[in-house]
Formats: structure tokens, sequence, C-alpha cells
């Protein structure tokens, strides 16, 4: 699938009628396990992106390159279209358009531009802040103005619902809409109270996750203009667990006699596509 494709999925999507759920994409290995369970969007968030490529928090201290080279990884292995949470931009409206090139030329379907100040100020303490509206704002038009493909999906992101409240929230979304995003992504919302005020003030359609349990609903969040939803990235982490596992058990027996949730062999072949690997090498190495 081109990029061109998934960016029409995309926006056929965020232009529809029903909310999809977004699978964790991280790496090539994810995106096929995406493709296999039929999965719509893929999301790769920045905690991800710095979990796979540096094994660290998410304290932003991945670069825009090695981000973006994992997000090229994962478009190149799979069909998914991958909507990617690009922070803050990596810096001002100037690193915004870098990051807008980048992440383009990668393969995203689209991407997210939040408003929080990354990363954490010296003397900020430990309660995120969020940058100005005038800032969030040129930051926008900054991503629009880079991208070359006019396809590819530009959404305004905001947490600051659960930093400043949601009046503000609505400020900084009506401005981003007007800005001419394509889309808003509103994290952390844990109310239906919150999510009905935000939906009843914007007109585009929205993008959440890490939502409160209330809000796990998409007959709800369809009826609300979520569009994709996203119910976290517990993937990653269960991957993580079943190495360490796996690792623990090899080193207390060389045989060990249970091994719980191990790929087997079919499912390996698929997501490596041993099969055409090996038509391959039969074709053209005899």
């Amino acid at each position: 699938m081109t990029s061109d494709s998934r960016r029409a999925r995309l926006r056929a999507i965020l232009a529809g009628k029903t909310c999809v759920t977004a699978g964790s994409v991280w790496d090539p290995i994810s995106a096929r396990i995406a493709d296999r369970l039929g999965v719509e969007v893929g999301l790769m968030g920045g905690s991800l992106g710095s979990h796979a490529v540096l094994a660290a928090p998410d304290v932003i201290v991945v670069t825009l390159t090695e981000f973006a080279e994992q997000a090229r990884r994962a478009c190149r292995a799979g069909a998914v279209s991958l909507l990617v949470d690009a922070d803050h931009g990596y810096g001002n409206a100037l690193n915004v358009m870098r990051t807008v090139e980048e992440l383009e030329f990668a393969g995203a379907a689209g991407l997210t531009i939040e408003d929080t100040l990354l990363p954490r100020a010296f003397g900020a303490g430990a309660k995120p802040q969020l940058v100005s509206v005038e800032e969030g704002t040129a930051k926008m038009k900054a991503a629009l103005a880079a991208r070359r493909d006019k396809e590819l999906v530009v959404v305004g992101r905001t947490s600051a619902s659960s930093i400043t409240g949601v009046e503000d929230a609505i400020v900084r979304l009506k401005a981003y809409e007007a800005a001419g995003v394509d889309a808003l992504m509103v994290p952390g919302i844990r109310t239906r109270a919150e999510l009905d005020r935000i939906a009843a003030a914007v007109k585009l359609p929205l993008v959440t996750g890490g939502a409160g349990p209330e809000l796990a609903d998409l007959a709800y969040l369809t009826s609300r203009k979520v569009r994709v939803f996203s119910p976290g990235h517990q993937a990653f982490a269960a991957s993580v667990q079943a190495i360490h596992d796996t690792m623990k058990a090899f080193q207390a027996s060389l045989t060990p006699e249970k091994l719980p949730g191990v790929a087997g062999k079919e499912l390996m072949d698929w997501v490596t596509r041993a099969a055409e690997f090996d038509a391959n090498a039969r074709r053209f190495l005899g």
C-alpha cells in the first residue's frame, strides 16, 4: 500500500461516521501484526518511539531523525495507516516544519502536533506546562505550510483539559481549528461531561486516547465526533513482559517445561514474510 492510499484511508475514517480503535505500532513487526489483525489506524506514540529506539522513558530524549527513521521502518513493513505522535514538533515552529517534512517522507499517514511545553523547562516542576495559544497556533500553521502532500493529515493536539481545564482546552482547539488543521486530538479526557463540552464546541473530527472507563464506548465516542480512539499502549508493555519471562525461564533451565505466549512457526513465518523470501530465493538464487 502506498503512502497516498494510507493517507486517503485515514482521511476517509476521519470523514466517516464511525469510530475506529487504533493499534499501537512501534516497529516493523508490530506493523505487520496490525495488518494481520485488520487494524486500520496505527498510533506510534512518542513514548513508544523512545522505548523502542532508546529503551528510555517518555522524556523527549529521542531525536527527530531517530523517531522518523523508526516510523519509516514501520511504514515500510506494514500497510496500516500510521498516525504519528510528533510531540511538540521537536522545537519551535521552524522545527515543526522540519518534523513534518521528515515524517511525511517516512510515509506517515498523519501526525499530531501538541502545545505542551517540551522538553520540560528548568524549574518548571513536575506539572506539565503549555505554550501560549498564539505559539500553539503558529506551530499548527507551520505544520500545514510544510507539508508537500496536502493529503498528509495534520492533527492539532492539546492536553489542556487535564492541565489548565476544559475552558482553556476549548479556546485552544477552536484556535487550531481556525488555523486549518484536519482533526483535533484531546488525550486524557476523563469524563463524558468533558468530552460533551469539547465536541459541542468544535466542528472537526476528534482523536482521543487514554480516556477514563466511562468513555470506553465506541457508540458514544462516535456520537461525539471521535473517529480514532486509542485504548493505550499495553501491547508494548506486554511484549516487554514476554521477553523478560522467556529469558528468565531459560536462565532457570535450558529446557523450560512451559513457555506461555510464545508465537508459533505459522505466526513467525507470517510476520517475517518467510514464504515471500523463500520464493525469491528459489527464483533468483537457484
